[in-house]
């Protein structure tokens, strides 16, 4: 018996059967695309394209914060993640990062910092973040938007916070709130060392400046020549020795309190 085969049906039977692949595997990447970003996919996406030395176990990269939001406004939720690497040490959490899922399913990371790996500033007031001694920050969500809080070794609660915004290419700076600059001996607008920049924004230090400044100014008043000369010889002695012993890193306040107050004592004696 001889099968009489009609190439039309047979032709439509494999177009369609190939629509049926197509399809599944297009519903196949749509389904890819739409899943949440999990821990995992985090610490492998961090593990080869995060500029880190491959750690030799994906159980070196620990994921300290991991929340997530649709910033990007497509339906899709993007991961905002902390995360400590095998290259981490004592320093903290070296990875802070938002990762998106592109439509091919594939993870990628957001533009967010600057050059120099800091979360961007508003450098229409200042020339570089304002924190002082031994600084980390925190990444999350707060009210929509992606929110830095810097901490410090500074005498401050909150010294920066730092709003985001996406604005189609980028996180870009929303609003940016410092603590200080404090009121000091001098304008600390014109400031560029380090510890006169960091006094600036330590409350209870740029207070003791002031306090410092009016104890010498009195001291000076009404002294010979021969006297106020060695008082300021001395002065100049005592700044060398402040700026020698209280290098800014962790106990830097202390330290300042410690050699105003002394010194104040001593003014005020004379």
């Amino acid at each position: 018996m001889r099968v009489r085969i009609d190439m039309g049906v047979a032709v439509a039977g494999v177009l369609a059967g190939c629509w049926v692949a197509w399809g599944g595997v297009g519903v196949a990447a749509q389904q890819a695309a739409a899943r949440k970003i999990t821990a995992d996919e985090v610490k492998v996406f961090i593990n080869g394209h995060a500029g880190v030395d491959e750690c030799e176990s994906l159980d070196q990269i620990h994921i300290d914060h991991l929340e997530y939001f649709d910033f990007t406004g497509d339906g899709q939720e993007e991961a905002v993640v902390i995360a400590s690497t095998c290259m981490t040490g004592t320093a903290g959490s070296d990875i802070h990062a938002v990762y998106a899922r592109e439509a091919d399913g594939k993870v990628a990371e957001l533009p967010f910092l600057d050059a120099r790996g800091d979360p961007p500033i508003d450098n229409s007031k200042f020339k570089r973040t304002p924190v002082f001694g031994n600084p980390n920050y925190s990444l999350g969500v707060e009210g929509g938007k992606l929110v830095v809080r810097w901490v410090d070794s500074s005498d401050r609660e909150a010294p920066v916070v730092i709003s985001y915004k996406w604005d189609g290419k980028k996180f870009a700076v929303e609003k940016m709130e410092v603590e200080g600059p404090y009121p000091t001996s001098y304008d600390c607008g014109k400031a560029t060392k380090e510890l006169d920049l960091a006094i600036c924004y330590s409350p209870s230090v740029a207070k003791l400046d002031v306090e410092l400044e009016r104890a010498y100014r009195a001291a000076l008043s009404g002294v010979p020549p021969v006297e106020k000369a060695e008082l300021q010889k001395q002065q100049r002695d005592w700044l060398a020795r402040r700026d020698k012993a209280c290098t800014i890193y962790k106990w830097w306040v202390e330290c300042l309190a410690d050699f105003y107050g002394k010194r104040i004592e001593e003014l005020k004696q004379r």
